[in-house]
């Protein structure tokens, strides 16, 4: 999807190239927090604009059969949409950063205008709301906004009482919504990315200050920052660079991060060192949450470290970059804002049938329900910055080092699927055997690990150009990210598990085991075993026959 392209990463040609620069400590240099003068906030009218309500709300209608809907009023939350606009501190390199993450910056500029967006959802009872925000870095890969935070995790947030706040960082997402709408933003823009960091700061300053204005008088007392591929690239810099003199934070959600973190300025990962390690004095509770194409495409692995007081890190089995359920939410924002978009065919897959749409025909990606995972994520860290819980510990997925440590191969079972890591019931009771990439042409040499770099560096390349990537190569990239997935014959599920009702106790005690172990919510995993309790392995899963 087009909204899927914009989330996307950066290129393992640099990891190919980078050298391993040995740990040493650096301390950020002490240059003071955001200016005093907090950013003004002046809500934006509903219906303005051409198209009279903001980009990425919420879905109000399906997009085709299946299709997420959300109704906000009767799950008892309002959407608002606030501009933002104020003086950003642009920080720049102190010292040499290093593998270990102890980055020092000082200050470039001070008072750089900016005027940005921020798209908010609360309770409107004050009782349902938990006191905790969820601010969400909003992916600008693609050079406009995506969500992919909200798409997984809409669900938990809603039912668990959360405010959300989705702000346009970078200048990329405002230079394309006022060309999406040059009368809601027309007003938007900044100079680079350099006060990105501190527009980020500022939206957690304006949350606690001016929340008469932008959550209905609501009080929080914790804000949380969420990011997703490249906006995780940017909450590590934040965390390794930024967060130290703020503390704007009071915890970190990244999912999908690389070996590389991003740069102080613009672009993607293009002077971050390799690895990107957290650094180990970090005081503020980070959760990173990695899937199997993060390991095999942006060699996350490389960028392991242990567990600490303020750090976990969860590896999913199975799990992909961008999985059905992202897909699905995204599908149902482009149809809506980009009926334009033509949804890729990636060669290898399941097709999808029966929706008398153009999806028929069209191979569905990777169903493995990374949302559930995601969920458990946020009720983790939401424990830890409250109560001083700390997630459980995960075990890393079985990968075999490369290239003396420079990429991870992931070990397999005999079904091809991933060995170690987070295993969902689906995982755990397989009915299907989950690849984490895929691709949109393929040739013998396309498997190669020598030649999915050659693509996906072509692809980065280009990004980084800041030119509009060729409708092939948009096909590559969310082919690359999406995976697919495919049933096992009826004779391999006949000798698992004999009966629908055998599959549907393994699966039951696969996922009580998970919420035991802090891996699944006890909602998703009732969720769970009610569609196998149905005879159904995961979503779109028909019911194996029995001759």
């Amino acid at each position: 999807m087009t909204h899927l392209l914009r989330k996307l990463t950066g290129s393992l040609a640099v990891a190919a190239a980078a050298v391993m620069i040995p740990s040493m400590l650096l301390p950020a240099t002490n240059v003071g927090a955001s200016p005093p003068v907090l950013p003004t906030v002046t809500m934006i009218p509903p219906g303005t604009g051409l198209h009279g309500h903001p980009f990425d709300s919420v879905p109000t209608t399906a997009a085709v059969s299946g299709a997420p809907v959300i109704n906000l009023a009767a799950r008892g939350y309002v959407e608002e949409e606030f501009l933002m606009s104020g003086g950003a501190t642009v920080y720049q390199q102190s010292g040499l950063w290093l593998s270990n993450g102890h980055w020092g910056v000082s200050v470039a500029q001070r008072n750089v205008p900016y005027t940005t967006r921020l798209l908010v959802r609360y309770p409107t009872d004050p009782a349902k709301f938990n006191g905790t925000v969820v601010v969400e870095w909003l992916n600008e890969s693609m050079g406009i906004d995506a969500d992919p935070g909200w798409a997984q995790l809409y669900n938990e947030l809603l039912s668990d009482g959360y405010a959300y706040v989705a702000v346009t960082a970078q200048t990329a997402g405002m230079d394309d919504l006022k060309a999406w709408d040059p009368v809601r933003y027309g007003t938007l823009g900044d100079s680079n990315d350099g006060q990105s960091y501190d527009i980020f700061t500022q939206t957690a300053e304006v949350i606690r200050s001016d929340n008469s204005i932008l959550l209905g008088g609501l009080t929080p007392s914790k804000v949380i920052a969420f990011g997703d591929s490249q906006s995780t690239w940017r909450l590590d810099t934040y965390v390794n660079a930024i967060q130290p003199l703020t503390h704007a934070y009071d915890g970190f959600l990244g999912v999908s991060r690389s070996a590389f973190a991003a740069p102080i300025g613009s672009g993607l990962t293009s002077l971050s060192p390799f690895p990107a390690l957290i650094r180990t004095d970090n005081t503020t509770p980070f959760l990173q949450l990695n899937t199997q194409t993060d390991v095999v495409v942006l060699d996350a692995a490389a960028a392991r470290q242990p567990d600490n007081s303020y750090l976990r890190t969860w590896e999913v089995a199975g799990a992909v970059h961008i999985d059905e359920d992202e897909s699905e939410y995204e599908l149902a924002i482009d149809t809506r804002d980009i009926p334009s978009f033509t949804v890729p065919s990636c060669v290898f897959g399941t097709p999808v049938e029966g929706t008398d749409s153009p999806l028929d025909g069209i191979n569905q990606v990777n169903n493995m329900p990374l949302f559930e995972v995601e969920d458990a994520a946020l009720v983790a860290l939401q424990k830890w910055v409250t109560d001083g819980i700390p997630p459980p510990h995960a075990p890393p997925l079985s990968t075999t080092p490369l290239f003396f440590g420079l990429y991870d191969l992931v070990n397999l079972d005999h079904y091809g699927n991933a060995l170690g890591g987070i295993r969902l019931p689906e995982m755990q009771v397989p009915t299907e055997f989950y690849s984490p990439l895929n691709f949109s042409q393929i040739s013998t040499s396309d498997l190669s690990p020598a030649a999915l770099l050659a693509e996906i560096e072509g692809v980065f390349t280009l990004l980084g150009s800041g030119s509009a990537p060729t409708p092939a190569l948009q096909a590559t990239l969310i082919c690359t990210l999406s995976g697919f997935f495919y049933n096992f014959s009826d004779a391999t599920l006949l000798q698992l598990y004999q009966t629908p009702a055998n599959y549907a106790a393994k699966f039951t005690a696969a996922a009580e085991a998970d919420v035991a172990a802090g891996f699944m919510t006890p909602t998703d995993a009732a969720a769970a075993i009610a569609n196998a309790d149905a005879g159904f392995g995961p979503p779109q899963r028909p019911q194996f026959t029995i001759p």
